[in-house]
C-alpha cells in the first residue's frame, strides 16, 4: 500500500481533532478550513438524501473527487469522521481498510476523552505513533516482491541487517526468498520490509487473494504466444521453471479465481501461484483485477437431479440470488457460503451461467 497524502479525524461538530501529514515535503490543508469544508458538504449530502426520501446511510458521502488525480476518501464511525487525501490510482482495499482501522483505533484509544472533552485538541497528538504503527502493520504476504526505488540510500541511515536486506532486493526475489537467503524468519524480514516501505525506499508487488479474478490483456496473449517472459527469463533456473510460469499465466482467462487456477496445478503451492501472478500483475500490462457478476438462467430439472445433495442446496440458493446485479463477494455475503464453494457450483452449472464483468479500480 502506498502512502496517502494527508489524514484527518473530525468530530460531529466539524472540529478537527487530529491530522497527520504523510508527505512531509508538502504542506497540509489548513485543518479548520478543511474540516469545515468536509462537514458542510457531508451535511448538504445528508439533507439532500433526506428530502429525496432515502435512508440515512445513503446520505453518507464516501468520497469527494478533487480533480483527475486526487480524491478525498471518507469513513464514518459515530461520532467521528475519518478523511484521507490520496491519489486515485492508489485507492485499493488496503487503503479503505487502513482508513477504517485507523478511525476505529482512534475511537477506542480516546473514547473516554471524547465523552468528557473540554475542547483541548493537543491531547490527541499522541495518536501520531499509533497511525504509523497501523500503516506499518498492514498485511504483507511472503510472496510479494520488493523493489528498490531509483533513489540513493545512505548507508548511515540503516544498521547492518537492513543493508543486507537492501542488497538482496532485486525486484525478483520475494520476501520469503529473501528470508531464506538471509537465514532469517519471514516475520523478521516482513518487519524490515514494512519499515523500508514506510520510508518510501521500496515498492511491493501487488497483493493477490485466492478469490481474485483477472482479465487478460493483449500483452498477455502476446507473451503466451511467443513464450517470451522478457527480463524475468534470466532469473528462472531451468526451462522447467520457465514452463511453470508460462502455464500459470496462460490459465488467466477472466473467469477463473486464483483458487481455481491453483486447482489446475496440484504440483504448485498457493504461494507459487500467487508469487507469479503478483509479479506480472504489478507490471500493469498483462492483466487486471475484475469482479464477476453471475446470472443463472433456467437450470433444467434433469441437470439438478445429477447434483449431490449438498451441491443441490447451494445451486437452488444461487438460482434465487444470481441475477447479474450482485458480485461474487456480495453473493457470498447473502448466501453465507465462501466464494470458492459458490464458484464450484457455478462452474458445474456451465451453460446456465452468464457473467457480467466490472474492472476493479
Amino acid at each position: 500500500m502506498k502512502k496517502p497524502y494527508f489524514f484527518y479525524i473530525i468530530d460531529s461538530g466539524g472540529v478537527c481533532l487530529f491530522s497527520y501529514n504523510f508527505k512531509k515535503d508538502i504542506e497540509m490543508f489548513q485543518s479548520e478550513l478543511f474540516s469545515g469544508f468536509i462537514t458542510a458538504i457531508s451535511l448538504f449530502s445528508s439533507e439532500l438524501n433526506e428530502k429525496l426520501g432515502y435512508s440515512g446511510q445513503f446520505g453518507r458521502l464516501p468520497a469527494i473527487p478533487l480533480n483527475i488525480i486526487f480524491e478525498i476518501m471518507i469513513a464514518y464511525i459515530n461520532p467521528l469522521v475519518g478523511v484521507i487525501v490520496v491519489e486515485k490510482k492508489d485507492i485499493d482495499q488496503d487503503m479503505k481498510d487502513f482508513l477504517n482501522e485507523t478511525l476505529k483505533t482512534f475511537l477506542l484509544k480516546f473514547s473516554h476523552n471524547l465523552e468528557n472533552w473540554d475542547g483541548e485538541v493537543t491531547l490527541f497528538g499522541t495518536f501520531k505513533e499509533e497511525i504509523e504503527k497501523i500503516f506499518k502493520k498492514m498485511e504483507l504476504f511472503s510472496f510479494q516482491i520488493p523493489k528498490l526505488k531509483e533513489i540513493s540510500v545512505s548507508k548511515n541511515v540503516f544498521n547492518k541487517n537492513y543493508l543486507v536486506v537492501i542488497n538482496e532486493i532485486d525486484g525478483k526475489k520475494s520476501i520469503k526468498e529473501i528470508a531464506q537467503k538471509m537465514n532469517k524468519t519471514v516475520d523478521d524480514i516482513k518487519t524490515m520490509i514494512s519499515n523500508l516501505l514506510w520510508s518510501e525506499l521500496i515498492t511491493l508487488s501487488e497483493k493477490v487473494y485466492e478469490d481474485d479474478v483477472f482479465e487478460p490483456k493483449r500483452d498477455l496473449f502476446y507473451l503466451i504466444r511467443t513464450k517470451d517472459l522478457g527480463p524475468e527469463k534470466q532469473f528462472l533456473e531451468s526451462s522447467q521453471e520457465e514452463a511453470k510460469v508460462h502455464n500459470v499465466l496462460a490459465a488467466v482467462d477472466g473467469l477463473k479465481t486464483v483458487y481455481n487456477i491453483s486447482e489446475e496445478f496440484r504440483n504448485l503451492s498457493m504461494y507459487d501461484i500467487s508469487n507469479i501472478l503478483s509479479l506480472y500483475l504489478s507490471k500493469g500490462s498483462y492483466f487486471e483485477k475484475i469482479e464477476l457478476y453471475p446470472q443463472i438462467i433456467n437450470i433444467s430439472e434433469d441437470f439438478l437431479e445429477k447434483l449431490l445433495t449438498e451441491d443441490l442446496v447451494l445451486a437452488y440458493s444461487l438460482e434465487n440470488v444470481c441475477d447479474g446485479e450482485l458480485s461474487l463477494e456480495e453473493v457470498s455475503i447473502k448466501t453465507g457460503f465462501p466464494i470458492k464453494d459458490i464458484k464450484k457450483i457455478l462452474d458445474l452449472l456451465g451453460k446456465y451461467v452468464f457473467y457480467k464483468k466490472k474492472y476493479v479500480k
